[in-house]
């Protein structure tokens, strides 16, 4: 592959990301990450295949970047929330990404399952007397943080959708690490 394929390769990941995170799968169109991407349809067909794939490649990518941008322990698991909670802050497009891949392609891609069932190992060990399964208490603390997909809604009810300002944020990942604290004491399993 030489630079310029690469560079190619890069742009069109970058451009169908964000057009898969505000159209989904199927309200994305080709043309549009191509012209984003400053590439033509036939590079995306010709590196990714179908638009399919290249959604689930992108789903790869994204989860390549969460692997290699969050923490790798789970010994202090709110503070494991607050990271997740930034990391998806840091990039609104995480979280719909996500919502999109759970409503238009239900059924998880192999590196998805792989990437989950590699780190549940690592949480039981950290987290050993929890009552809930490490697979439960993944899923908890990952749906907690899909909070932020929310707060268009609670925008319009709670703050006559005026842009929430830095301490408001940081009072919602409070809240986010609090929760989680609190799930992790409740459900500590009793001598």
């Amino acid at each position: 592959m030489t630079n310029d394929s690469g560079a190619t390769k890069a742009r069109i990941l970058e451009a169908a990301y964000r057009e898969f995170a505000a159209y989904g799968l199927a309200g994305s169109r080709i043309d549009r990450i191509a012209e984003n991407a400053k590439a033509n349809k036939r590079a995306i067909y010709e590196y990714f295949g179908k638009k399919e794939d290249l959604f689930d490649h992108v789903v790869t990518e994204r989860l390549s970047v969460s692997l290699q941008t969050l923490p790798s322990s789970f010994e202090d698991l709110p503070q494991f929330a607050g990271a997740v909670f930034d990391y998806y802050a840091s990039d609104p497009d995480r979280v719909r990404l996500t919502l999109w891949r759970q409503l238009e392609r239900p059924t998880p891609i192999q590196v998805e399952l792989d990437y989950y069932q590699q780190r549940l190992p690592a949480l039981a060990a950290a987290q050993p007397g929890q009552s809930l399964s490490p697979a439960d208490l993944y899923a908890v603390i990952w749906t907690i943080h899909h909070v932020q997909a929310l707060t268009p809604l609670s925008l319009q009810i709670a703050d006559s959708g005026v842009p929430w300002s830095a301490e408001r944020w940081q009072q919602l990942r409070a809240a986010v690490v609090t929760a989680v604290s609190r799930i992790t004491q409740d459900h500590t399993s009793q001598p």
